[in-house]
């Protein structure tokens, strides 16, 4: 597996300890710092894991990864009272 997507998936798999953390704490910059580290993660692994043109199920799985890390940063912006942008 990449470094890239390890990261990511470790980055997305901590997002409900950036929750807890902001809510028991009262902080929500600790949301917001979560976020920010999110979408470092996202950017890095788009520089690197190419979708288009590798095989199908490598494909499939990479689209799933970045799929979910639109979820998770589109769940962290809401929390915030942020809406999230469809398109740039």
């Amino acid at each position: 597996m990449e470094k890239e997507a390890h990261d990511l998936i470790s980055k997305i798999a901590a997002f409900p300890e950036a929750i807890a953390h902001a809510c028991h704490g009262g902080e929500p910059c600790t949301l917001v710092t979560y976020l920010m580290d999110l979408c470092h993660s996202i950017s890095s692994a788009l520089n690197v894991l190419w979708v288009l043109g590798r095989e199908q199920h490598l494909a499939e799985a990479r689209m799933l990864l970045f799929w979910a890390a639109r979820v998770t940063l589109g769940n962290g912006l809401s929390i915030l009272g942020l809406r999230p942008l469809e398109r740039m």
